[in-house]
């Protein structure tokens, strides 16, 4: 499997994927929805989206996206990893792990101080591999979250 970094051009294949992702998390189907937020994101570099590529036939096996965000107490940049996908005839091959491994690497190389990342409670499988690729529970602070709507 090939990780590397999206581009423009990779859109429109994502985007599918991306659904499937959203639909995994209860969301209702919408592939043009998907492709203008994904569009939208990388037009205004606002993510970095790494991409698990098949060599052999170039589908998209699976994705990360990362959200870079900044600390004004350590003054550093640190990556939010907001979505972890593969779709389900690629589990069980180690791709999550590639994907993780490339956001760790691009966090590194980019200087920033670390990857957050949350999940679903429910969500035993990821929460077990994240902590197996070195993720600690955050007991420090605890996450509020206003709603507007």
């Amino acid at each position: 499997m090939k990780i590397r970094q999206a581009n423009y051009k990779d859109v429109s294949k994502i985007s599918s994927v991306f659904d499937e992702y959203r639909q995994f998390y209860g969301q209702a189907t919408n592939i043009t929805g998907a492709n203008r937020f994904l569009q939208d994101r990388m037009e205004h570099g606002q993510s970095i989206i790494f991409v698990a590529e098949d060599p052999n036939s170039g589908e998209i096996a699976g994705f990360t996206q990362l959200y870079p965000v900044f600390s004004s107490i350590s003054m550093q940049r640190s990556y939010i990893l907001n979505d972890l996908y593969v779709k389900n005839q690629f589990r069980k091959q180690g791709i999550a792990k590639q994907l993780i491994a490339e956001a760790k690497t691009f966090t590194k190389t980019n200087s920033g101080k670390g990857l957050e990342l949350s999940t679903s409670a429910h969500n035993k499988e990821a929460r077990a591999l994240y902590q197996n690729e070195g993720f600690e529970q955050e007991t420090e602070f605890l996450t509020y979250f206003w709603k507007s709507v």
